[in-house]
């Protein structure tokens, strides 16, 4: 009679998970991790509000002469704080 290799129990193969099982998996944990960070955190705090301190040009205008007015004080308000260009600033332009 022959040996028979019958008589020694065959070895599985190794587990070995498929690629799409690994990045399930990792993108889970991933997941996990960043809503536990968030959660640790707490709220994120809220933007600060910029207050209105201006005042008005003119309560109530109801002419064009009145939003003429307006406009042009706008201007000259402008033509104030605009800043004063350098013969270096003008030749980029």
């Amino acid at each position: 009679m022959a040996a028979s290799k019958a008589s020694f129990p065959v070895k599985p193969k190794p587990y070995r998970p498929s690629i799409r099982s690994l990045q399930e998996d990792w993108a889970r944990r991933l997941a996990l991790q960043r809503m536990l960070e968030r959660s640790r955190k707490g709220k994120p705090p809220r933007p600060k509000t910029i207050t209105d301190n201006s005042e008005p040009w003119m309560e109530n205008p109801d002419s064009v002469a009145d939003y003429w007015n307006i406009a042009s004080r706008v201007n000259e308000t402008v033509a104030r704080w605009r800043t004063k260009t350098t013969p270096t600033d003008s030749s980029d332009s």
